[in-house]
C-alpha cells in the first residue's frame, strides 16, 4: 500500500552500468577496429579511395571526426548533448592517440605509410568534432 522510496545518489546523468553505457563502448571499439582493419588492407584501400574522387583528407577528416564524437559520448556515458568540456578534451585524447597509433600501423603495411597529410586530417576532424560537441552543449544551456 505505501511506495517505498529508495535514497536517490547524487551522480551524474547516464552514470552507472546501463545497456546505453555499454552500448556506447561497444560501438566505439567496433569503430577503432574498423579503422585498424581497413588501414591494413594497404593498396587495395588506397586504390578504393582514388576511385571515388573524394580526396583523402575528407576520408581521414570524417574517420576521425566520428571516432572522437563516439569517443565523447562514451567517455560522458551520455548523448553528445550532454557533453562537457571536460569529456571533449578526453574523447580528443583518445582520438588523437589512435590516430598516431594507426599512423604508426601503416608505417608496416605494404602499399601504405605514414603521412604528415593523414595526420593533419585526423587532427582537423577531431577538432570539428569536439567544436560541435561544444556547440551543441553550448546550444542547449540557452
Amino acid at each position: 500500500m505505501y511506495a517505498s522510496h529508495q535514497p536517490q545518489l547524487n551522480k551524474r546523468p547516464g552514470q552507472g552500468h546501463s545497456l546505453a553505457r555499454i552500448l556506447l563502448w561497444v560501438a566505439l571499439a567496433l569503430y577503432m577496429i574498423g579503422i585498424w582493419v581497413l588501414s591494413g588492407f594497404g593498396s587495395a584501400v588506397t586504390g578504393y579511395i582514388a576511385a571515388t574522387g573524394i580526396p583523402d583528407l575528407f576520408w581521414h577528416l570524417g574517420l576521425y571526426a566520428g571516432l572522437c564524437v563516439l569517443a565523447i559520448a562514451a567517455i560522458h556515458n551520455t548523448w553528445l548533448t550532454q557533453a562537457t568540456w571536460l569529456s571533449a578534451l578526453e574523447g580528443a585524447l583518445v582520438a588523437v592517440s589512435y590516430s598516431l597509433l594507426d599512423e604508426i600501423h601503416q608505417h608496416f603495411v605494404p602499399g601504405r605509410g605514414t603521412d604528415a597529410q593523414d595526420i593533419a586530417g585526423n587532427l582537423i576532424g577531431v577538432a570539428l568534432a569536439v567544436a560541435c560537441v561544444l556547440a551543441c552543449e553550448a546550444r542547449k544551456g540557452r
